[in-house]
Parts: C-alpha cells; sequence; structure tokens
C-alpha cells in the first residue's frame, strides 16, 4: 500500500426502497427511490449531498433579502427524445409546448395562481428561474434543443438508467454543467418521472418524464397529467426541492428543509378540497396545491418563498456552473473566442495536502514528495469535437528552487493509458519554476495546439527535482466524483480513488484547460501570461490582477446573471497590476468579472456574501 495518512496544509479559496401502494393512475414521481438507490452503490454521493445541505443553510442564512430578488436566471434546456415506436417519438411541439409551462410555474404567471388558497397568497414566490430551448449545441453548432435517438428498447425505468447512455440504448448527456438535460422516453414502472438532485454524477445528471406526461399536447392525453406539471414538479428537485412532506421521514415525521410549507403526513392525491388538515396542521392543513406534493396537475398552482431561496442557493452553490451571462447562447464557446474548462468550481474548499509518513512530512500530496511521483493531471470530458487545446491555467499553491534553470512541463495526454489513464502526449510546454505564479493562476500555452478529443488529461511533470525544488497544485476535495490522477516513482498512473494510492473519492485538481475554435488563436492567446480574480467568495472588493504580456488596454466588466452591466473600468495593462472593483452595493448572489485584451476574454465567476 502506498500511503494512507495525511493532514491538511495550506487553504485557499480561489475562485429501490419500498414503493408507494397506490395505483399507477396516481401521479408518482420517482426520484426518491431513485437517489436511494445511488446513494446505496455508492455512499459518496450521501456526503454529497450533505455537504449541498449545509452549504444551502449556510447561502440561506448569509443572504435574508435574496428571496426578494427580481433577477431572472435562465437555464439552457436540451431535450432527448428516445424512442422506439412512432408514438413515443413526440413531435417538436409537443417538446415546445412544456417551456412556457415551466416559465410560467417558476416566474408565478401561471393563470391558475388565483387558486391558491388566501392564507397562501403572500407566500407564493415567483422564482426567477426561467427555461429556454438551447440554441447552441456542445459543439458550437446551431440546434433546436431537440435530439431524437432511436432505441432497440422497448421501455426504460428508474431503475437503470440506460436512456442516459448511448451504449446502453439511450442518449448521452450534454455537459450537465452548461444545459439541463431532459429525457424523454416510454418510462414504465409506475413512475411519470424522476431527476437527480445535485450532488450525483455528471452524466447520469437531469430529468426523465414518460412520454405520456411531457407538455400539454400530443401523446400527452392523460386527462389529470397533461398540463405539464410532472417537468415543474421534478425540475424542482433537480433545484435541490423535496418532496412537500418530507423524504427523510414518514407520517408527519418528514421535513422538506423549508420553513415556510406546512409540516403534513405524507403525499396528496386528486385535488383535495381546501382545507385538508393532517398532523395538526389545521386550521390551513395540507399544501396540496404545491408543486412538490402529488396533487393532479390542475390542481398544483405554487412554489413558496423558502422553495424559491432554496432553489437559489442551488443555483448560486451546486449548479452555478450552469449560469452564464447571455443565457441559453452564452454557455457554450461561440465562434472567434476561447473559453476554459474546470472541474473546480466556486464555494469549493482548495486545500494543499501534506502527506504524512510515520510523523514526518514526506511532501506534498499534488506535487512533490518523497514518495518520488513525477506527474499530476486532471482529467477532462465532455470536450466539443471542434475546439483546440491551446494551453491552460494551473493553480499553483508552491513553487520554489535554488536553480533558476529548473522547470515544470505542463502537458495534454489523451486517454489511450490503462484503465483510461493518461496516454500519450499531445502537447507539452516548460514553465521555469521561477515564473510560476504562486498562489494565482500560472497560464500557458502551446506551440502546436493539439485537436481536442472528446476527453483528455492536462497536467504537470518534472524530472530530476531535489530535495531544494517542490511544486505543489491546489486541490478540492469537494467534487463529487474523482478526476485527479498521478503519475509514480515506476511511470504507472494511478487516479486518486485507486485502492494503493489515498483514500480520496472526490479530488480535482486546480487546472483550467484553455479552448479555442481554432489552433491559429495560440498566438494571441500567449499574450496571457496571468490573470485572476481573488478573493472568491467576496463580501464586496474584488481584485483583478494582470499580468499581460502584450500592452493593449484591457477592459474589466462585472455582469450579475441576467446579462445586466454593473460596475467596470478600462485601464492600461501594467504587468502585475492589481486593480480594485467594489460590489458592496449590490446585492448577494453571483456575478461574472469579464476581462478582455485585444479578441482574447475571460469570464470569471464570483459569489458575493454578505
Amino acid at each position: 500500500m502506498k500511503r494512507k495518512l495525511f493532514i491538511a496544509g495550506a487553504i485557499l479559496a480561489l475562485a429501490n426502497t419500498i414503493m408507494h401502494a397506490q395505483q399507477p393512475a396516481l401521479r408518482r414521481c420517482g426520484t426518491t427511490e431513485y437517489t436511494n438507490q445511488l446513494e446505496a452503490a455508492n455512499p459518496q454521493y450521501i456526503t454529497n449531498r450533505q455537504q449541498i445541505e449545509d452549504f444551502t443553510n449556510q447561502w440561506i442564512a448569509n443572504n435574508p433579502q435574496q428571496a426578494k430578488s427580481a433577477a431572472v436566471i435562465t437555464i439552457p434546456v436540451v431535450v432527448h427524445v428516445v424512442y422506439k415506436t412512432n408514438a413515443e417519438n413526440i413531435s417538436d411541439a409537443q417538446v415546445l409546448s412544456q417551456i412556457p409551462v415551466l416559465n410560467k410555474d417558476f416566474r408565478r404567471l401561471n393563470t391558475d395562481a388565483s387558486n391558491t388558497p388566501s392564507v397562501w397568497q403572500s407566500i407564493a414566490a415567483d422564482a426567477g428561474v426561467e427555461f429556454c430551448m438551447a440554441s447552441v449545441d456542445p459543439n458550437g453548432n446551431a440546434t433546436n434543443g431537440i435530439v431524437r435517438k432511436l432505441t432497440t428498447l422497448n421501455s426504460f425505468t428508474g431503475n437503470n438508467d440506460n436512456v442516459k447512455f448511448t451504449s446502453l440504448g439511450g442518449d448521452d448527456a450534454w455537459p450537465s454543467n452548461r444545459y439541463l438535460n431532459i429525457w424523454v422516453c416510454n418510462l414504465t414502472g409506475g413512475i411519470l418521472g424522476y431527476a437527480t438532485p445535485p450532488g450525483f454524477p455528471a452524466d447520469e445528471d437531469g430529468v426523465v418524464i414518460g412520454y405520456k406526461y411531457y407538455g400539454t399536447t400530443g401523446t400527452s392525453l392523460d386527462p389529470v397529467y397533461n398540463k405539464g406539471r410532472t417537468a415543474t414538479h421534478e425540475i424542482g428537485h433537480w433545484l435541490n426541492l423535496e418532496h412537500i412532506w418530507g423524504d427523510d421521514g414518514t407520517s408527519c415525521n418528514g421535513s422538506d428543509n423549508v420553513a415556510d410549507t406546512p409540516n403534513q403526513a405524507g403525499e396528496n392525491f386528486g385535488c383535495p378540497s381546501f382545507p385538508n388538515v393532517s398532523c395538526s396542521n389545521g386550521p390551513n392543513g395540507d399544501m396540496f396545491m404545491n408543486y412538490m406534493d402529488y396533487s393532479d396537475d390542475g390542481c398544483m398552482n405554487l412554489f413558496t418563498t423558502g422553495q424559491k431561496t432554496r432553489m437559489l442557493a442551488c443555483l448560486n452553490g451546486a449548479r452555478s456552473s450552469i449560469l452564464t451571462p447571455n443565457g441559453c447562447g452564452g454557455s457554450v464557446v461561440t465562434p472567434g473566442e476561447c473559453d476554459t474548462l474546470t472541474n473546480v468550481f466556486n464555494n469549493d474548499t482548495l486545500v494543499l495536502y501534506l502527506a504524512q509518513d510515520n510523523g514526518n512530512d514526506a511532501g506534498y500530496i499534488s506535487g512533490t514528495n518523497t514518495y518520488g511521483d513525477n506527474a499530476k493531471a486532471d482529467k477532462f470530458t465532455g470536450v466539443p469535437s471542434n475546439m483546440f487545446i491551446t494551453g491552460g491555467l494551473i493553480g499553483f499553491g508552491v513553487a520554489y528552487t535554488n536553480n533558476a534553470s529548473r522547470k515544470v512541463t505542463a502537458a495534454a495526454w489523451n486517454t489511450s493509458g490503462t484503465g483510461g489513464a493518461p496516454g500519450s502526449e499531445l502537447a507539452t510546454k516548460d514553465i521555469l519554476i521561477n515564473d510560476i505564479n504562486v498562489g494565482g493562476l500560472t497560464a500557458f500555452s502551446f506551440s502546436s495546439a493539439p485537436s481536442a478529443p472528446g476527453s483528455f488529461y492536462l497536467g504537470v511533470r518534472w524530472t530530476g527535482f531535489t530535495s531544494t525544488d517542490s511544486i505543489a497544485i491546489y486541490t478540492s476535495t469537494d467534487r463529487g466524483s474523482n478526476t485527479a490522477w498521478e503519475r509514480w516513482s515506476d511511470n504507472t498512473w494511478h487516479s486518486y480513488t485507486d485502492a494503493n494510492g489515498w483514500d480520496f473519492v472526490g479530488l480535482s485538481h486546480v487546472i483550467f484547460p484553455v479552448l479555442c475554435p481554432t489552433a491559429t488563436d495560440v498566438n494571441e492567446e500567449t499574450n496571457w501570461a496571468g490573470v485572476s480574480v481573488f478573493p472568491n467568495p467576496t463580501d464586496g472588493n474584488i481584485n483583478v490582477y494582470l499580468k499581460l504580456k502584450n500592452n493593449d488596454d484591457v477592459a474589466i466588466r462585472v455582469f450579475n446573471t441576467v446579462g445586466q452591466f454593473v460596475t467596470g473600468q478600462s485601464v492600461n495593462n501594467t504587468p502585475g497590476g492589481t486593480y480594485n472593483l467594489d460590489l458592496a452595493g449590490q446585492a448577494p448572489g453571483i456575478y461574472f468579472v469579464e476581462v478582455k485584451s485585444g479578441n482574447i476574454s475571460r469570464t470569471f465567476k464570483v459569489v458575493l456574501t454578505r
């Protein structure tokens, strides 16, 4: 066994259980059974969910006024129609009929809003969330947001998730950090749909709905489930809402973790008469008309203020990567622009880990150490096929040497190694240790940019280091799945979840590949020697550090989540200059800092807290 014990070094913030016994004619959501199954298979997901819940509670406590926010967040949607029969291959019109329903329900513009009992009208909320069909696919091509896939399978269930994988008869997800994936199929097992709350695998992330219960036309003929509210309910789960009666208990003992929804004994079916009292919750009784109950479509009509705040916490935390200044179109790379990928997001805790061997420090886990590791890398997937890997940025926390000629080599590898490990090198770039921007991001560009495969590794390797040389890369243990790899002294690659390595489950390196639509963009990319935005999260003051090789003026602009300009300035590029922006007067939430020089720009997400 290679090593097991470790201590935290430096810390930096950079940037199927029992089914219900009702008949299939009654609404049933498979989310609880589905997530329980995933957690039983991998207990790490339980940890992920608890971390998200902890963040949710903290964010809500720190942002008491966010429920009053009038800002609107737009989420791009891709609908995968997986069909075997003509009936299952629903029309474009049926696919598109769902979007207006979602926008009305989440914006409190539904025509039946007046049916909310008067006692709850004051807490019925405009969630400030809208949806649109994706207009650009992951490869930068125009799309209507509808993907059709013929299958040989008769049906799908929530027990195996086959509908989400091409290799299993379904259709692979589009990058879930950019799109809300919805699969429409022949869904059996007595359920109308199911969803993944945040914290589960990216390639399974999204919502699945039976073709008879999606939209408001075509095959959506069920007399009680033909108003599109199955999708409203399931997307509520996707945004971290629970069933209103609570999934963590039975008969009055559950909680949906929302303060303004009444406690109730269990799910309601059909359309009860108001008040419907349970759990001594009179005189008003159950909020059976809430979208997160099991009532008929025609009986549902509200989210509460508390549910809105919980959804906003999700969009400012676990699902913050889906937010862009330009809504749907801004979710992907546009022609002529470069973009970055990352496995580390806002609110992650970034750490420099020190190994500990019999009480003696043995070097940095994600860097040099006495075990002789000679390379570290992170895996990136879902890469647009029309892009080139022009370089990257690496977050080094340590870099020192007594030899001015000592260097590390940034490298990109394909995934042809044993067990999907890094294989052949695609490109390399030498970096002198003394040129590393310690504590920030170190930028590099490949002299010959390789075409990006669907997945690849990016990282750094070194040779001939002595005890006076050391490097270390910041890592995060907040991610839901492991992306970090290391190469041992025998030149064999190992994932950090390897049984002979560290006992990490969700480790990621602070590494950002830079992707450009043409290899010729490399020349301009080399102008960027380093740029960082800190602190993140921030309580109002943002510092923008610039270290550009060119002499162009730099425009720094800040936008909110709906693309509105907040503040900014134009500056003369001074190598190593730091510029301050003040957001103290803005509402807490996510903001985008755009730094533009020439034709190249970087956009950084920052979280404003109080």
